[in-house]
């Protein structure tokens, strides 16, 4: 890799959209004198106006990396300098964190857009597009930092967004109820993080990422085993992988606007990143990477089952992204990791798309959000139905939609790697079928049939659906970035994978293998299985709205009850220890240890008293018992 290079634009990538927090969530409040008298025009313009300028910095970025290898680097100043100690900010635009930089400020550009006209009647929307911005400056921080220890603060920083933006509407119970359940699940997994910088620390002297690569020593094995688990349960957290998955589904209760922010460009895809950006230390663990390979899996089956009979249109959407990002993490765990970051790509894209698609759907039907009680509405929301249309072809891996490049690579990479097999094959290819399946679904009892429950619906405002075009576009051609290599070989060219080579300096490519099948043969599966999906959704929901299978329908119904055996494993019995202890402790203990300490000094103080006397014998006894504590005191410390 080339020398690194000086450069100011990584600090002011990541700097725009704190300065667009800072003026919404206090300069412009203090000017409209109230958080409550400021515009969404305004301060929706603002927001989107700072992540709009990160996103020409981030391009520029993009530009300056393509005459080099080496990366852009700012160092800014030194956080921790004690003894050997040494922890330094220092923000790194290399070719993996400048994709994720063009990923985050580009489509966060369109949410922020987007959002001026889904919030038009919020009044003090200041407040939400500060959080928005706020939650981006957290996200860029978490990728463009060069050491662990930073990548955890904008990891934290992304949880405490999410919170705050899920809770936004928080005088509704269930929005404080989720946003905790959030914020507490990825605590779980943030403990594995903490856990894994200590024991990396003290095995390598060093949180940085270049300096972590060089002290991946054989006769440290063990511990940095144990760091690779911990930053892989971490990961599980933040990017909603069984068994901590269960947050993401309830994030729902935000804006519709949020629930694209952290579901398609920005916080679920931060596990991703992690591995990618510290691939040389868990391909140290290939047993580790089968059961990553296999987390990712089941979890893509799980989560596709569940999407099956959701009736909630976002809640489809947010179980098809806990499906995707299984599909994700079974390309890590086959050693893909740059097919991985194509999916995450093409995945930010189409579930961008999908969920801001659903937002002016719900826009149109004046807040409702059960599909049962729409159809018909493609006459009435056509520009809104065209582009999910994109999206929804994408995500189930038709030609040309970008989703059917980075899906099939998964599942080819699947088949032919030493850690894949036919097993794992077969668990992608089912849970592609139940992508299929879910996806129609939703088209068919939104945009299709017959109007139900007399839902009149509107066409959103041209500023909700040009970000919508501007994905549709992406969501369809944004997969030709990674063009098979089957398809270029068989025409005579030279790779069009352009992400495999822009990456390469940073994440090695996967061994070109040959397997059982041929890429050819297995992308036609693919889509055989998209549209076989299709016409079985098709024909099944096109009268009805649920499965036609009641045992299997009310299992999918109740999600496998897991939040229930959570509930009674873990919730259940903390709840009951904080009554105790509040009952106990505080009651019995605390709110009297008061009046103890008081009562303790006062009898304290009269026996002390007695002593005070004039006394001289009574003063040399006290002198003499002293004396004699301190001496054997010292001769038993000597003694030791």
């Amino acid at each position: 890799m080339s020398e690194p290079i000086l450069s100011s634009l990584p600090l002011w990538i990541l700097l725009l959209p704190l300065f667009g927090f800072l003026l919404n969530g206090l300069a412009y409040p203090l000017a409209a004198k109230g958080m409550g008298r400021t515009h969404v025009g305004i301060a929706g313009g603002i927001a989107t106006v700072v992540m709009f300028l990160s996103f020409i910095l981030a391009c520029m970025g993009f530009v300056a990396l393509r005459s080099s290898n080496g990366p852009l680097v700012q160092p800014l100043y030194d956080w921790v300098a004690i003894s050997d100690l040494k922890i330094s900010l220092v923000l790194h635009l290399d070719r993996l964190s400048s994709l994720m930089t063009l990923i985050i400020t580009g489509i966060g550009t369109l949410i922020h857009l987007y959002s001026i006209g889904y919030m038009s009647h919020e009044k003090g929307a200041a407040r939400f597009f500060a959080y928005l911005n706020l939650f981006c400056f957290a996200m860029l921080l978490l990728v463009l930092s060069d050491n662990l220890l930073f990548v955890f603060f904008g990891w934290e920083g992304v949880g405490l967004c999410s919170y705050l933006l899920i809770s936004y509407w928080y005088s509704e119970e269930a929005n404080a109820v989720a946003a905790r359940k959030a914020f507490l699940v990825n605590r779980v997994g943030d403990l594995g993080f903490v856990l894994a910088m200590c024991i990396l620390y003290l095995n390598a002297g060093t949180l940085s990422f270049s300096a972590l690569a060089q002290h991946m020593a054989p006769e440290a094995m063990g511990m940095l085993g144990i760091a690779a688990v911990l930053l892989f349960f971490a990961a599980t957290g933040k990017s909603a992988q069984l068994p901590l998955y269960v947050w993401l589904p309830d994030a729902m209760a935000g804006p519709t606007p949020v629930s694209a922010l952290i579901h398609a460009a920005t916080m679920v895809t931060a596990g991703i990143y992690l591995f990618a950006r510290m691939h040389f230390m868990f391909e140290l663990f290939p047993n580790l990477m089968v059961l990553v390979a296999w987390t990712g899996a089941l979890t893509a089956l799980f989560a596709g089952t569940i999407a099956l009979v959701q009736n909630d249109i976002k809640r489809v959407l947010a179980y098809s992204t806990v499906s995707q990002l299984g599909f994700m993490f079974l390309a890590l765990g086959v050693g893909a990791y740059q097919t991985a970051v194509f999916h995450l790509m093409t995945h930010a894209f189409f579930k961008a798309l999908l969920f801001l698609g659903a937002g002016s759907v719900i826009h149109g039907c004046d807040g409702e959000q059960d599909m049962r009680k729409m159809g018909g509405l493609a006459s009435k929301l056509p520009l809104t139905h065209i582009t999910m249309l994109a999206g929804s072809a994408a995500i189930i891996g038709l030609p040309v939609f970008s989703g059917f490049f980075s899906k099939d690579e998964i599942l080819y990479e699947v088949l032919v790697q030493p850690r894949g097999g036919w097993l794992l094959f077969a668990c992608g290819a089912v849970a592609a079928f139940l992508t299929a399946v879910y996806t129609v679904r939703l088209l068919v009892l939104t945009f299709w049939g017959q109007a139900r429950q007399g839902l009149g619906g509107h066409e959103s405002p041209f500023v909700m659906t040009l970000p919508l075009v501007i994905l549709a576009v992406l969501a369809t051609v944004g997969g030709f970035l990674g063009v098979p290599h089957a398809w270029t070989h068989a025409l005579g060219l030279e790779s069009m994978h352009s992400l495999s080579a822009w990456l390469s300096p940073v994440i090695p490519a996967a061994a070109m293998l040959e397997g059982p099948l041929s890429e050819g043969v297995v992308s036609f599966l693919a889509v055989a299985l998209g549209v076989a999906g299709s016409i079985v959704s098709y024909l099944t929901f096109r009268r009805r709205f649920d499965l036609p299978l009641p045992g299997l329908r009310r299992l999918f119904e109740g999600k496998f009850f897991v939040d229930e055996i959570y509930g009674a494993l873990f919730v259940k019995p903390l709840y009951r220890a904080g009554e105790w202890m509040a009952r106990v402790l505080e009651v019995g203990f605390v709110q009297n240890f008061g009046g103890w300490l008081g009562s303790g000094s006062l009898w304290s103080g009269q026996r002390m008293r007695a002593l005070q006397n004039g006394d001289l014998q009574a003063f040399a006894l006290v002198l003499t018992a002293g004396l004699v504590a301190i001496i054997g005191i010292l001769l038993v410390w000597a003694h030791v």
